[in-house]
């Protein structure tokens, strides 16, 4: 590779990680708004790096020298990011011994899944794309942070919104409580209603 040729970190929707970096550390516009909205992998990183830039930005606001390693880990972490697409890093713990745990997309989806079906009026579709696992629910993730499609059927008579919020709180406190990742958004996608003749 000659020595001019820059490496290009990407998101698996094709995004430069620089691009987002440069939204969050110096307030850029996104190339692409529309592809933003819709794309949970930049959604997720746009949190993680909000995340891990926040130090950045707290020091620039005091008149205090950064510590000489505070970027460098900063972006370290960065550029791990396009590596760890299809699974989410737990912070690592010194006190319990070396060793790192990683937490598979999948595994998110499947129990953003159990806990949309733990609120009454609820089952599931698949999500979109036909998901292997048949979850219902399209994850994404970046380090700490996840984004969540949900596909819901919900029971004739149920008042939406209503059922949505509940879906919504409930998978963020059960990825939460079991995974220790936090949730950036959780998007409802009610694809269609039951009646008493479809059971």
């Amino acid at each position: 590779m000659p020595a001019d040729t820059k490496r290009v970190d990407r998101l698996p929707c094709g995004v430069p990680v620089d691009d987002l970096l440069a939204q969050v550390a110096d307030g850029t516009v996104p190339r692409d708004p529309e592809h933003q909205r819709t794309c949970r992998h930049c959604r997720a990183t746009l949190a993680e790096l909000t995340a891990l830039w926040a130090p950045v930005h707290d020091l620039a606001r005091q008149d205090v020298r950064a510590p000489v390693q505070l970027l460098e880990t900063v972006m370290a972490r960065v550029r791990e990011l396009p590596r760890s697409t299809w699974h989410a890093v737990l912070p690592h713990d010194a006190t319990a011994g070396g060793g790192q745990t990683r937490i598979a997309a999948r595994v998110v989806a499947a129990v953003a899944r159990l806990a949309a079906q733990s609120v009454p009026q609820v089952s599931l579709a698949l999500g979109r794309g036909h998901n292997a696992d048949r979850s219902g629910a399209d994850v994404a993730v970046a380090g700490q942070h996840v984004v969540i499609d949900v596909q819901l059927v919900v029971d004739h008579g149920a008042h939406i919104p209503e059922v949505a919020r509940q879906v919504r709180h409930q998978i963020t406190r059960h990825i939460a409580a079991h995974t220790g990742l936090t949730t950036a958004e959780v998007n409802v996608i009610v694809t269609d209603v039951h009646t008493d003749h479809d059971r």
